[in-house]
């Protein structure tokens, strides 16, 4: 059966750079299916008066409304407290349909993870929370090899019992490795969504980015941007061994204490002490898509930092639209893409390593000649809002 889906409401409860993006591309792609968006948002000012100058076009059928953050974690509260948010959530979009004078079909979470877990009877759920529902699921490690059973449905107390809700339609996943041993398990539709990113420019470049390559002359670039809290380590480490006179290192974002090792700590001081010139640090938190690809334009090469990331990550999808091979960690979501699309070098943190997967890069320069960019816009490609539009036609035709 075809569920006639109009109205959507789209639920971005976590203020992180990758979320608001994901906001804006996926009212793009609703919008040109022809749907009106009720978005919620903890950035619902911002978001919506980004969207309402964007989309002056179709301005009226954008609607933004507020919502609280949640953070990794907040899915282990008790089931008391779990019902209460749900039944708030199903009020604010019960108001939202009044506001808007329309009915909301379909109720879209990103992630999902903040609103599941494992010991909760679905028929609360159905209860407390009345409305059609799917979202993204970041939590992809128990369908490793050594975790759930596959191709059995999810028993009460595992972690994605909830999917099968009557209610939900489906689940999504930015994992496209896993994607098949979810499926084999909720019985259900599984989207794999691309990585959709931002690629504006600011209208006249920053005055930093020509300070750079300016301060870098001939040497190769070498530039990582911290969004999500990854551990800078073994970039550091290798701004440390490089040599100076081959390559300049650019670390932008925000260093907290908090999210940093020992080690890292040890090799900031080590760095900030040595009277190197080859190390470039900006030391805020890069908000605005414009200015952080602005900055990434002026990379020859992308590092990518070992965050353990079950999720692409935020840099991936800009470096291979802005043609920036990638230097990355092995370990996780970052190697496994890398080695699938071919898209850079994957490294396994020892700094011998990633001195090596410099020196073949440099020797590769100019990568309009002698690197495969080919590979780079495959992947770009992938993950563009032609294949976000095909993804949602795909997870609303229930």
């Amino acid at each position: 059966m075809v569920n006639d889906v109009f109205c959507i409401g789209l639920i971005f409860s976590r203020d992180q750079y990758r979320y608001r993006a994901y906001a804006r591309q996926y009212v793009e792609a609703l919008l040109r299916l022809q749907k009106e968006i009720a978005l919620f948002s903890p950035n619902w000012l911002e978001l919506n008066h980004f969207l309402q100058v964007q989309f002056k076009d179709q301005a009226k059928r954008i609607h933004c409304f507020p919502i609280e953050e949640t953070h990794e974690g907040d899915a282990n509260v008790g089931n008391p407290n779990l019902i209460w948010r749900y039944l708030s959530l199903s009020r604010k979009l019960h108001q939202a349909e009044r506001s808007i004078n329309t009915k909301i079909d379909f109720v879209f979470f990103a992630p999902v993870d903040d609103w599941i877990k494992p010991k909760f009877a679905t028929k609360m759920m159905d209860w407390a929370f009345p409305f059609k529902w799917s979202g993204i699921l970041t939590h992809m490690l128990p369908y490793d090899p050594a975790g759930l059973k596959l191709n059995v449905d999810p028993k009460f107390g595992e972690p994605d019992y909830l999917f099968t809700s009557k209610n939900c339609v489906g689940v999504c996943t930015l994992d496209r490795f896993k994607s098949e041993a979810l499926r084999s398990r909720v019985y259900k539709k599984v989207v794999v969504m691309p990585d959709v990113s931002e690629y504006g420019l600011p209208a006249k470049p920053q005055k930093i980015t020509g300070q750079i390559r300016k301060m870098a002359k001939d040497r190769m670039v070498v530039g990582t941007i911290l969004l999500e809290n990854e551990n800078p380590e073994n970039f550091l480490d290798l701004a440390n061994t490089a040599p100076a006179d081959s390559y300049f290192f650019v670390c932008a974002g925000s260093i907290e204490p908090e999210f940093l090792s020992e080690k890292a700590k040890q090799s900031l001081n080590t760095l900030l002490g040595s009277g190197k010139n080859n190390i470039y640090f900006i030391l805020h938190q890069l908000e605005l898509s414009e200015d952080i690809n602005d900055l990434l334009q002026t990379f020859d090469v992308c590092y990518l930092n070992d965050g353990h990331f079950q999720m692409p990550h935020p840099l991936l999808t800009k470096a291979a639209y802005f043609n920036k091979p990638v230097v990355g960690s092995k370990n996780d979501m970052i190697g496994k893409l890398l080695s699938a699309f071919k898209t850079g070098i994957t490294v396994n943190g020892k700094i011998s390593e990633s001195v090596n997967a410099l020196s073949t890069l440099r020797l590769q320069m100019p990568f309009e000649r002698n690197f495969d960019l080919g590979k780079l816009r495959n992947y770009a490609q992938l993950q563009n809002q032609d294949a976000l539009r095909d993804a949602w036609e795909s997870l609303l035709f229930f």
